[in-house]
């Protein structure tokens, strides 16, 4: 199997959809990355006035962005996905890509106007459903069943190319030029995403989308299991977003945090192609059990990191597991989406991590106001989201 074989199965479609990826990575590997130490030095007006500690007023300021983006993300999620129909998936990604610009922007005015953060948090709700509705459905759609799984890895391949570097790039943008400059980066490459989304097709959507469906594919046991497997995948990906905020404050600097988790990826970044492939032959659950209780005891691990070296050896060793583990995952819920009503399916999906992204942070804010080791509490919670994906299931019939 050649590395660096790029199977776009004669669609150009998906020659597209990598390209529009990978812009959409390297963004947010510049700036999403660093968001939570943002948020967190700024200091929202809302949280100043409630007698608060230091730490504690620096993650309400990040709690409450994020509560605010996925209360928007959650309550439009309906009306969006009926822009989608109406219009077309390239329509949406394009509106994706244009709320994400707009997002930059009032990011960009924050510094001297805090208030704008949230602002910006509205209209990053907008985005969030505009873009990854879209994006997963035509991922689903252009990738045959056979292929589905190296088509995740060519590109989970490609991620940690990028994020091997933008994390150090963006850390030694913001020492040395601040976070206006990065933002205006993070607003060319954007731009660029625009681009690539005008020369995919736009297809056309049938499907009906409502918060009567919603509630009632909840009480199907199936789906509910599926809801879970998602809530604990949002849980252990919002942690590793406040693990930069952790590695900010134990190392105390910008540039380090983004230079070590660039150095950590080094290892895994070849494992991840070879993984899709592996995946689409192998479709045995021992490994993905086996690389779930791992990742979970490397979050157990991270509330006894004392120092640079500890943080770079079990980022690496994490990084290496989930290469394997979050493309099983990827692909069992992607299978599940080439249906009749995908769209539906990936809305709900959308939906269902807004609620879990509610929950979760809120109950961030209550660890860090009751509990005095409130990291490894929330290491803790990291722990037991991975084991929650562990009830992912590729088929609708599929049981234990």
């Amino acid at each position: 199997m050649p590395i660096f074989h790029f199977n776009f199965q004669k669609t150009k479609n998906l020659k597209y959809l990598y390209a529009i990826r990978l812009v959409r990575e390297l963004a947010n590997q510049l700036m999403v990355f660093f968001l939570p130490i943002y948020f967190f030095n700024l200091r929202l007006p809302l949280v100043n006035n409630l007698n608060l500690s230091a730490l504690q007023e620096g993650i309400f300021s990040v709690v409450l962005f994020y509560i605010t983006t996925f209360l928007v993300c959650f309550f439009l999620a309906i009306p969006t996905s009926k822009v989608l129909i109406k219009h077309g998936i390239r329509y949406g990604l394009l509106l994706g890509h244009l709320f994400y610009a707009i997002f930059v922007l009032f990011l960009y005015f924050s510094k001297d106007n805090p208030q704008l953060v949230l602002a910006a948090a509205i209209i990053n709700g907008f985005q969030i459903n505009f873009f990854w509705n879209s994006y997963h459905y035509s991922i689903s759609r252009n990738s045959a069943k056979t292929k589905i799984g190296t088509n995740l890895g060519l590109i989970s391949f490609l991620l940690n190319l990028l994020a091997m570097i933008a994390p150090a790039l963006g850390g030694l943008i913001i020492v040395t030029l601040g976070y206006q400059t990065l933002f205006l980066l993070g607003l060319l490459v954007i731009l660029c995403g625009v681009l690539f989304s005008l020369l995919l097709d736009n297809v056309k959507v049938r499907d009906k989308i409502s918060f009567q469906e919603f509630w009632t594919w909840l009480k199907e046991p199936s789906f509910r299991r599926l809801a879970l497997s998602f809530s604990g995948r949002y849980f252990n990906d919002a942690s590793i977003s406040l693990w930069t905020l952790y590695m900010f404050i134990l190392l105390g600097s910008t540039d380090g945090g983004g230079y070590f988790y660039s150095l950590s990826l080094f290892l895994a970044l070849f494992i991840s192609y070879g993984a899709g492939s592996f995946i689409d032959q192998n479709k045995g659950r021992k490994q993905f059990f086996l690389s779930g209780g791992f990742l979970s005891i490397f979050w157990l691990l991270r509330g006894f990191v004392v120092n640079i070296w500890t943080i770079t050896i079990l980022n690496a060793m994490d990084k290496i597991t989930a290469s394997f583990h979050w493309l099983f995952f990827d692909r069992s819920w992607l299978m599940r989406g080439k249906g009749r009503e995908a769209l539906s399916y990936f809305v709900y999906r959308e939906m269902i991590y807004s609620l879990a992204a509610i929950v979760f942070w809120l109950a961030v804010a209550l660890i860090f106001y009751f509990f005095v080791a409130a990291w490894k509490s929330l290491f803790v919670a990291a722990a037991l989201g991975v084991l929650l994906t562990l009830l992912i299931r590729e088929k609708k019939e599929e049981e234990f």
